[in-house]
């Protein structure tokens, strides 16, 4: 079973320095050691070679579509709700109202990706995986800590997905079986202007913050990071609650 982290005790997140530097070059710092790993783990390795094993595609498909799509869509809410400017409020009721939108997509997706691995379980998952449970209840608790902290826990999963898209694009998936789910999958057209929007945002966010807040930020971006990585382990293990 893969174990979930709640935080990355061996990494040291970035402290506020004495100037108003932004924010944007100590997200990257954060970021890019996790997205090196979640780019050469064996789920993504695997699925640009075409020989990712089918339950496996399967577990993170159906996890994400039933359960983890929908806790980001309620956090990104909760986050509009918080936004003490109405742009930023705009701009995540925006994203929260597109990922409820796209759930009836994804569900559909998964009726074909069913047909496309030759079958799936007779019956559909109804709780999730350990470690999507944890993800799902991190996002949707992260407001309640403070707003600057909700924007900082939300950015990994776009901030990654869009990194994955690109990287899917350079390499498509290896032969026919899985690239209607990947072209579903990968990031639309304007997913880049949008998050440039949401990092703009916490940008605004993190230079009105005292350090302590600041911190906090990045301290939650990074647990963030963390959980699309072991996102990505659990499919691959077939994770799954002890019998």
């Amino acid at each position: 079973m893969t174990t979930v982290r709640q935080a990355s005790p061996g990494r040291t997140v970035p402290a506020a320095p004495a100037g108003r530097e932004p924010v944007r070059p100590a997200l990257e710092r954060v970021a890019a050691p996790v997205l090196d790993r979640v780019r050469a783990h064996p789920f993504w390795r695997g699925l640009r070679a075409g020989t990712l094993p089918a339950p496996v595609l399967w577990h993170f498909a159906e996890q994400d579509a039933r359960f983890l799509v929908p806790a980001y869509a309620r956090a990104l809410s909760r986050c509009a709700a918080l936004a003490p400017r109405d742009a930023h409020g705009e701009l995540l009721s925006a994203a929260a109202t597109a990922t409820f939108g796209s759930l009836p997509r994804l569900r559909e997706e998964l009726a074909l990706l069913a047909t496309a691995v030759g079958g799936a379980p007779a019956a559909p998952a109804t709780t999730p995986d350990p470690v999507v449970h944890a993800y799902a209840s991190f996002l949707l608790a992260a407001p309640a800590t403070s707003f600057a902290g909700a924007v900082g826990a939300l950015l990994p999963m776009s901030w990654f997905h869009l990194a994955i898209s690109e990287e899917l694009r350079r390499h498509p998936a290896g032969g026919p079986r899985y690239a209607r789910w990947v072209a579903q999958f990968r990031a639309h057209d304007g997913f880049a202007d949008y998050l440039s929007g949401f990092v703009g945002l916490v940008e605004a966010v993190a230079a009105g913050c005292v350090p302590a807040e600041r911190t906090h930020l990045l301290e939650l971006f990074s647990t963030g990071a963390d959980y699309e990585l072991s996102f990505a382990d659990s499919a691959w293990q077939l994770d799954h609650w002890p019998d």
